[in-house]
């Protein structure tokens, strides 16, 4: 009960995140050239164990729900993976297989077909073969009990959806994902399967523009939304700022529907061009682990590097950098202002007998004396002489002795770098 609440599945989470990053821990094994799983999709072999062939299951099995929900043995056959599932008669999708099926169309018609079997079987159908949009079938009310009945079919879609990525249908996945959201968190239908719609449905799809429209909506949709665990709000709430009003149900899907493939990361790339530039309101570059918002940093450093860049990508010619000394003077007023506020509070505070003795000068204060006095150095406005002589005059009192320079420094590195940060992407949590 408690993860109908609205708490994360963390094992979704890594399987899921395997899955859309095509499995970087996997050791294929060794085919010597066999590729059962499109023999099948040929009509040459049956299934496995006690199985038939692909045509037959087409034919004879569209009606028979029955069958469909009791034989446990096809759908591994239906759907191949490249992860082994419970039939170990199955053998696992390999990259070259993966190539050659999704280069016979006589294979790649039957998967469609086996796709639409299988929609049929719960209750819904394949509106588009374009873009893969989905609507309830005639039949969807008891087709939709049978699922609230038998919870292993969600098992069986989050296959369907894996499979989809693995064999050239990537556009498949969005619609199907946002038909359950839909149902599940707007209509109230199948409250057998939300908690799997969100943990597992939703991050199948690896397109990430996808998946973030896919959970914008769930979020806009679910109740409470203060509870909704898949993804940062504040990264929901700037992609609501950026969206436009009353978008179409098929704006989910342009991804899809224009060509696009999903690079190894999950992103949707072009496929005349593998890494395009992000739009300048774009969050790719940030992290969570929902493995929505960006590719996940090997380390703190690589992230700080990966904001730095995007912002720098996104500064039009003639901008000047996060780094200039007039952006830093006005963090350095910023920090002044802090400051002056935080030093009246604590004089207010303070006992009276220690209200005469002297407030000691704010540290904004002298970053802003010195970021003004470099500035003036810099645009040669004063000689080599005066120079040294404010250098003098800017040496904080608390620093004496040799650690004055090296101090001084690090103060400036500081209110630069705080410049830097307030100036780049929002972090992620």
């Amino acid at each position: 009960q408690a993860r109908m609440q609205g708490t994360r599945n963390w094992r979704a989470v890594q399987d899921m995140r395997r899955y859309r990053h095509h499995y970087p821990d996997l050791v294929e094994r060794d085919c010597n050239g066999d590729m059962p799983n499109l023999s099948f999709y040929r009509n040459e072999i049956q299934f496995l164990p006690n199985g038939c062939f692909i045509e037959e299951i087409l034919q004879d099995w569209r009606d028979d729900y029955d069958l469909l929900e009791d034989n446990h043995s096809y759908i591994q056959w239906l759907f191949p993976l490249r992860e082994p599932g419970v039939n170990w008669h199955a053998k696992p999708l390999t990259l070259k297989e993966i190539e050659a099926f999704k280069s016979c169309p006589e294979a790649m018609e039957r998967f469609v077909l086996a796709y639409e079997l299988m929609l049929g079987f719960y209750g819904v159908e394949l509106e588009d073969r374009g873009t893969g949009a989905v609507r309830r079938a005639h039949n969807y009310q008891k087709r939709f009990q049978n699922l609230n009945w038998h919870s292993h079919n969600n098992l069986r879609i989050t296959r369907i959806l894996k499979s989809l990525g693995e064999l050239g249908l990537e556009r498949y996945q969005a619609p199907l994902a946002h038909f359950f959201l839909e149902e599940t968190l707007v209509h109230r239908q199948l409250p057998a399967v939300r908690q799997s719609t969100l943990d597992y449905f939703v991050f199948a799809v690896r397109c990430r523009h996808q998946r973030r429209k896919l959970l914008h909506f769930a979020w806009e949709h679910f109740q409470p939304r203060c509870k909704f665990v898949w993804a940062p709000h504040d990264k929901l709430l700037q992609l609501q700022s950026r969206s436009p009003p009353h978008q179409p149900r098929s704006h989910l899907y342009e991804a899809g529907a224009q060509g696009r493939t999903c690079g190894p990361g999950g992103d949707s790339v072009p496929q005349e061009a593998e890494s395009p530039k992000g739009d300048p309101g774009d969050a790719a570059s940030q992290v969570d682990a929902c493995g929505v918002w960006g590719p996940e940093p090997s380390s703190p450093k690589e992230s700080k590097k990966r904001k730095l860049e995007v912002n720098q990508r996104e500064q039009a010619p003639g901008e000047p950098g996060l780094q200039s000394s007039s952006e830093v003077e006005k963090i350095a007023l910023n920090l002044e202002g802090c400051a002056l506020s935080q030093g009246s509070l604590r004089v207010g505070a303070q006992d009276p007998e220690e209200g005469e003795q002297p407030c000691p000068q704010p540290m904004g204060s002298k970053v802003v004396d010195e970021i003004r006095k470099r500035r003036k150095v810099d645009e040669g406005t004063a000689a080599g002489g005066e120079a040294q002589t404010l250098a003098a005059t800017w040496r904080p009192a608390a620093l004496e002795g040799p650690e004055a320079g090296e101090g001084k420094s690090e103060m400036s590195e500081e209110a630069e770098g705080r410049a830097g940060e307030e100036q780049s992407t929002p972090r992620s949590p």
